[in-house]
């Protein structure tokens, strides 16, 4: 046992003796807690609910993620087979919200100390509460966060080639393929500087994040997506959290173009030197027209001359007003539809209808029926 090891148990113990993942939570209460050196788990504790309790048995460590979660499963259902009686359960300072999806899946009880846990012995004790966020004293037993957010910035740029063209791909293949795509959007916006590639570092780590969470599958050197709808599910909810606060960037203009998509695009061809696509329910009028269109949105990438996109504010009021948005990052272009229009891929479309909720919730759940599962159907 390393020392850091044993730190954290001697940290976790306290917390439990405590009561800290329990607050708030009346009548629940830790009793009994015990550190277990010679047995197959860390600690041991009695969990009390009113008259009803049960002996837990506890596996510490700092950490779990999806993938180690299903590493140590068969475990867990070999002690459980073994002491029916008891609750077996991974404790963490924190446990992502991923992790915590997979436990509740795989009928695997938890508990940090941020306050989420799920112990559930049918017939003698149930408890669940989750969506507790880490407190000081939980961040404070985390270590230095190693996996990759690869739901946001350029990583996210890898999801978009998994999600697009899904089949089994190398690390090299999606270096070559993000080359590939800018490439093929500067032959729409010759004069633009976007840049899709990013380093074979990063998209390994992308990678190695997106295996940790088992959002993708090894088959031999490739990897490959076997639940595409549960990564976009993820990377939605994960989108949705910052939207309104990518929105504060954004600015909306009257429009004089009308109401029909080539119209507007021809319009701000003709205003906006740089790359623009749009997003949003226009994007999807023609696949999923079942939306009253009374936004049309549009991101702009940079190019240092939006200020004549700003003057539309002088022109008269003919079709829905037009929301500028900047792009969190570039990626948002890949997959641009090719046509007529300057239209953003089904899978960025969705993540925006997604976002916005309300009635463009409806028009996302058309889009990823109709469109999207359709695409993934066809690979």
């Amino acid at each position: 046992m390393t020392p850091r090891t044993s730190t954290l148990e001697q940290q976790v113990v306290t917390a439990l003796r405590n009561g800290a993942p329990l607050r708030g939570l009346g009548e629940v209460s830790i009793r009994d807690v015990r550190i277990e050196p010679g047995q197959p788990f860390d600690v041991s504790f009695q969990l009390q609910s009113g008259k009803n309790g049960v002996l837990v048995l506890g596996e510490i460590k700092s950490a779990f993620t999806p993938r180690a979660l299903d590493e140590i499963a068969p475990w867990i259902r070999r002690l459980r087979s073994l002491r029916p009686d008891v609750s077996v359960a991974v404790i963490a300072p924190a446990l992502s919200a991923q992790a915590q999806s997979y436990c509740v899946a795989n009928g695997i009880d938890f508990l940090d100390l941020a306050g989420n846990l799920s112990i559930n012995l049918p017939g003698k004790l149930t408890v669940q509460r989750t969506g507790m966020r880490s407190s000081r004293e939980s961040e404070s037993l985390r270590p230095a966060p190693q996996l990759m957010n690869v739901f946001s910035g350029r990583s996210s740029r890898v999801l978009r080639v998994l999600l697009e063209k899904p089949k089994a791909w190398t690390v090299t293949e999606i270096v070559r393929e993000l080359g590939t795509e800018t490439a093929r959007f500067r032959t729409r916006f010759p004069q633009s500087d976007v840049n899709f590639a990013i380093s074979v570092g990063a998209v390994s780590k992308a990678i190695a994040s997106l295996e940790e969470q088992l959002l993708v599958r090894r088959r031999g050197a490739a990897v490959l997506v076997t639940e595409p709808e549960r990564m976009l599910q993820q990377w939605a909810e994960k989108y949705r959290e910052r939207y309104r606060w990518r929105l504060r960037r954004a600015f909306t203009t009257n429009n004089p173009f009308g109401d029909e998509l080539l119209a507007i695009d021809s319009g701000i061809r003709g205003t906006f030197a740089g790359p623009y696509a749009f997003t949003g329910a226009v994007a999807v009028s023609k696949t999923a027209p079942f939306v009253d269109i009374d936004l049309i949105e549009v991101f702009l990438g940079a190019s240092g001359g939006d200020s004549r996109i700003r003057m539309l504010n002088e022109e008269p009021k003919v079709g829905a007003p037009l929301r500028f948005v900047s792009p969190y990052d570039e990626g948002v272009f890949m997959y641009a539809l090719e046509g007529a229009a300057s239209v953003v891929a089904p899978v960025q479309a969705y993540l925006d209808l997604y976002a916005r909720g309300g009635r463009d919730l409806k028009q996302a759940d058309y889009l990823l029926t109709n469109v999207i599962r359709r695409q993934w159907a066809a690979a």
